[in-house]
């Protein structure tokens, strides 16, 4: 902490220093105040040689409108092709840089600690890091590729940004960001998640528009580590509750092993991204031979009339069967639709739908 001219107080530190809550959390100065933006929306300067027009100045801004997409009052503006980044300058900047900050990507934040009120955030990226721009699965650690997904780390450190610090006791962008993914198909989208969205909301306030939307994932928190989350696929058990072998599909997505008329049960993520809770919700269950979900391919199980609230990710295990005619040696998914009778009104419809590859024994 430091005096400085016409402010009582002003710390500057690297985010994520804040106190656990029951999920998200909030960054705090060292004596206890949570900051936040004295306004209900901010605009962030992407300098020009680290954001050129091209793949990464359109990760980046993706990465901003995501954001923009989330359930509370707080929104990103931004500007391209800033010729003059540096941190305390009085401007909200993202860059990417050579110097070594100990981490993937940094924000680093000033705020007044009597007011509760942020005054400069930025955001650095190391630019000797292996990111990707590509949404392709097999090339991304989240599964079993060489690259890290940069717009799960610009994600994460815009939520920072936003006012959230690390967290670790639920599925959360706010944690181990790159595993934080949704997929059908074999591209994948990132998007705050549930949690990062409910905490935008206690910090701001709720949207009061009609931002709904509901999800599904095929990743789940393990535990915690260094204060973050930590994540890993979701799994299939047998009905005595043992979890089955596995295998990686030709993506690198973690499989299981069934055979043909089993009982299993299956368990996937779904979110609530949204504004309010929903009720009188509809998700099937699908058997495909490739792995984007669709309501084409064969349908197994229905569960129907869910209410679901926007406060933490759960993990149902729903018991389906097998179909007895799958061929013996096979790669199929077993996927579910969430929302599949669209009785929710989404900003977002193409979350709802993930799967879980199977080789038939």
């Amino acid at each position: 902490m430091k005096k400085a001219a016409l402010v009582a107080l002003t710390c500057v530190a690297v985010a994520g220093i804040s106190q656990t809550a029951s999920a998200y959390t909030r960054i705090k100065c060292s004596n206890g105040t949570a900051l936040k933006w004295g306004s209900n929306s901010i605009t962030m300067r992407l300098a020009s040689n680290s954001f050129p027009a091209g793949a990464w100045r359109t990760a980046m801004t993706d990465s901003l409108q995501a954001w923009n997409r989330n359930p509370s009052k707080f929104r990103f503006s931004y500007v391209t092709g800033d010729t003059s980044v540096g941190k305390n300058n009085g401007q909200n900047e993202a860059w990417f840089t050579a110097s070594d900050i100990g981490a993937p990507a940094v924000t680093y934040w000033w705020g007044n600690c009597s007011t509760g009120r942020f005054t400069e955030n930025d955001v650095l990226f190391m630019n000797t890091v292996n990111y990707t721009t590509s949404n392709n699965v097999a090339s991304l650690i989240s599964y079993n590729g060489s690259f890290r997904p940069f717009r799960t780390t610009a994600l994460h450190e815009l939520g920072h940004v936003v006012g959230l610090g690390h967290t670790s006791n639920t599925y959360s962008i706010m944690g181990q960001d790159w595993d934080h993914i949704q997929a059908n198909g074999s591209t994948v989208r990132t998007y705050p998640g549930e949690d990062a969205g409910r905490g935008a909301k206690a910090i701001y306030g709720n949207n009061t528009g009609n931002i709904q939307d509901v999800g599904s994932t095929h990743f789940r928190r393990t535990g915690s580590s260094g204060g973050y989350s930590t994540h890993a696929p979701v799994r299939i058990f047998n009905t005595s509750g043992s979890v089955l072998g596995s295998f990686r599909d030709s993506n690198g997505v973690l499989g299981y092993r069934v055979n043909r008329g089993q009982a299993v049960d299956v368990e996937f993520g779904f979110e609530n991204n949204g504004e309010h809770t929903q009720s009188g919700i509809d998700a099937s269950y699908y058997i495909s031979t490739n792995n984007y979900i669709s309501t084409s391919d064969t349908r197994i199980a229905t569960y129907v009339n869910w209410t679901l609230a926007p406060d933490t990710v759960t993990y149902p295990r729903r018991r389906v069967t097998i179909p007895s005619n799958l061929t013996r040696g096979s790669v199929y998914y077993l996927g579910v639709f969430m929302d599949v009778n669209s009785e929710v009104s989404e900003v977002d419809e193409v979350n709802n739908r993930t799967y879980i590859p199977i080789r038939i024994n």
